[in-house]
């Protein structure tokens, strides 16, 4: 049985009238990589202070080795024998590397130790498998190996949990890689670790646990190390060798699309989502059609087909820009018909359905020539009009500007209540728990789901 390291539990901070923190709950484990993804930066640092002492609980449990801790005393219990480690140099420029491991910590109080416990620097760097200088001053190491040493020292001075902050802002993705090799190997040993980031970069390959914190509070949590593989199953061939078969993706994903329901699929290994898009060829799903097929037919086409996309792409590539809103609409409700003749009854009918969505001023104004909030709005409600059978989002969040995404979460939320099928692709991690959903995984051309 895992042992429980650190918990929070349903936390909250207050200062003055403003809520810092509303229901935070963390956990971390002995021996385990922990992950806290907390997009907003006043919100990072608010749980930081939480973990250094300076903020102050007002409500909520804090559990540190599975004991309960009072208020008064928890932070300083947990500080204690917690090392902190992010973009402040934490090495001393006039100690040599070994020094700086075994003898720069507050549990090492005479000198004339020294000596003796630098002698096993090559052992330790042996054990570990590290190509670490010893002798040389630990200042003229470069940035990655000075986060390495900080590491060892909180290690050998029996720190049980070590709080890891903004090292992707400053390492390479090779020094990153060799910092989480040695973390790897010290959580072996028991060590514990919280990575705090702003981002999700490439955690998910290195974590056992990941939180997600957005708005003071705890989203959601997830488990990579846990996810059921649901793409490959084991054959046995002719000379009786055990291989790994990879599945038609319909076995695995047509399940997960339902009408009126939010899938969301995480690419963690592009950029552009190509892995989690290639995942839905062939796979038919509700339309009995194809639903890959459709991203490259005519916008006709696709009403037809009763499955459409909405891409990462600007808002004026998605819309009529030379019609007026009205005409987008209309436009859109004749493809279901033979012909696209611009008829009074559907002039009639579009203004019915927009009454309190676009004033008769939006509606009669060019589409270039409105916000981005009715460009945006045009875009969903043309298809919520039509009811499709299938919508396929592509990053949908983090393709738009910041002050859009409200209004993009509440037109998704509109699109579900009107009984669409609606499947979200991003290669961002907040992005795919910002609504609540059926989540699937997309790594190495493979199908996970938590």
């Amino acid at each position: 049985m895992k042992q429980e390291v650190l918990r929070y539990e349903n936390i909250y901070c207050y200062e003055g009238n403003q809520t810092l923190l509303k229901g935070l709950c963390l956990r971390a484990f002995q021996g385990q990589i922990c992950c806290a993804i907390i997009p907003n930066l006043i919100e990072k640092q608010n749980f930081l202070s939480l973990l250094e002492g300076t903020l102050k609980p007002d409500s909520g449990w804090i559990y540190w080795n599975g004991e309960k801790l009072n208020s008064f005393r928890s932070q300083d219990q947990i500080r204690k024998q917690t090392a902190f480690i992010g973009r402040n140099r934490g090495v001393f420029s006039q100690l040599s590397v070994e020094e700086n491991i075994f003898v720069a910590n507050s549990r090492v109080f005479w000198w004339n130790r020294a000596a003796a416990l630098c002698r096993k620097a090559p052992d330790l760097f042996e054990e570990l498998d590290l190509s670490l200088p010893v002798t040389p001053k630990a200042h003229t190491l470069d940035y990655g190996r000075q986060k390495q040493i900080e590491l060892l020292r909180a290690y050998v001075s029996g720190r049980k949990l070590a709080v890891i902050t903004d090292l992707e802002m400053y390492l390479s993705e090779e020094e990153m890689k060799d910092f989480f090799d040695l973390s790897a190997k010290l959580k072996m040993k028991g060590m514990t670790f919280l990575y705090i980031s702003g981002s999700d970069f490439s955690l998910w390959k290195h974590a056992d646990e990941i939180t997600i914190i957005k708005k003071g509070r705890s989203i959601s949590r997830v488990n990579p190390s846990h996810f059921i593989q649901s793409s490959n199953v084991q054959i046995i061939t002719e000379d009786h060798d055990i291989r790994d078969l990879k599945l038609n993706p319909v076995i695995s994903l047509t399940r997960y699309i339902k009408g009126g329901e939010l899938l969301n699929i995480l690419d963690v290994n592009s950029a552009e989502c190509s892995h989690a898009i290639s995942i839905l060829e062939d796979c038919r799903s509700i339309t009995a059609k194809a639903i890959i097929s459709n991203r490259y037919d005519t916008i006709f086409r696709s009403v037809l087909n009763e499955i459409v996309f909405i891409e990462a792409r600007s808002l004026d590539e998605m819309i009529f820009t030379d019609m007026t809103i009205m005409d987008n609409f209309i436009f859109m409700l004749m493809q279901k018909k033979a012909g696209v003749q611009f008829k009074k009854s559907y002039r009639k009918l579009v203004k019915n359905m927009t009454e309190g969505i676009f004033t008769e001023k939006e509606l009669s104004t060019k589409a270039d020539k409105v916000s981005d909030e009715c460009k945006l709005k045009l875009i969903y409600y043309r298809w919520i009009f039509l009811r499709p059978k299938v919508m396929v989002c592509i990053k949908p969040f983090s393709s738009i500007d910041f002050q859009l995404r409200s209004l993009t979460i509440s037109l998704l939320e509109e699109s579900l209540r009107s009984g669409i099928a609606v499947i979200l692709i991003t290669n961002h991690m907040t992005e795919a728990y910002t609504m609540k959903g059926k989540h699937l995984t997309v790594e190495n051309g493979r199908l996970y789901t938590d």
